[in-house]
């Protein structure tokens, strides 16, 4: 059984694959040009990630996904656009006949963590202990505790 954990921006995709035994199978990054505008960009940064998801991961073997929803931010025009693309990763992996769900920031901190309130420095230092020095980018460490945070709640029958 595998659980994917993912992390958006307008920029990349972050996704982490763990074991039901949180083991970290493996990291995969979708990413753009950033040389584009947005418009210009979504099509290859979700084709990019379709092509992960299909090529890369045997999604045959994935049970569940668990995507970050989008964060809430003071410009209107980036919650938009992580909003769009955080439903186009939930539609691709809904399409993919993989079981999906949305969670809060905080709720997969307080649940991993402890605190709803971890900082940056908090979850890359709880995934380095726990998985050792795999991620060279944030991101990953959120995905990766995001991905746990699917292992727990399915173990506990929770989504």
């Amino acid at each position: 059984m595998k659980h994917v954990g993912v992390d958006t921006s307008s920029k990349a995709i972050h996704v982490v694959v763990l074991d039901e035994d949180e083991n970290l199978i493996k990291t995969y990054k979708a990413e753009c040009s950033i040389k584009k505008s947005f418009k210009d960009r979504f099509p290859e940064l979700m084709d990019n990630f379709a092509r992960i998801l299909v090529e890369d991961i045997n999604i045959d073997t994935v049970d569940y996904a668990v995507i970050e929803e989008p964060i809430f931010a003071q410009n209107r025009n980036v919650v938009r656009i992580l909003s769009e693309v955080v439903g186009a990763v939930w539609g691709t992996i809904c399409l993919s006949d993989i079981s999906a769900q949305l969670v809060d920031n905080g709720t997969w901190k307080k649940n991993i963590l402890g605190s709803g309130k971890a900082t940056k420095d908090d979850i890359m230092k709880y995934a380095t202990e726990k998985w050792g020095d795999n991620f060279p980018e944030q991101d990953y460490a959120d995905a990766a505790c995001i991905a746990l945070y699917s292992v727990k709640e399915n173990k506990d029958g929770g989504t």
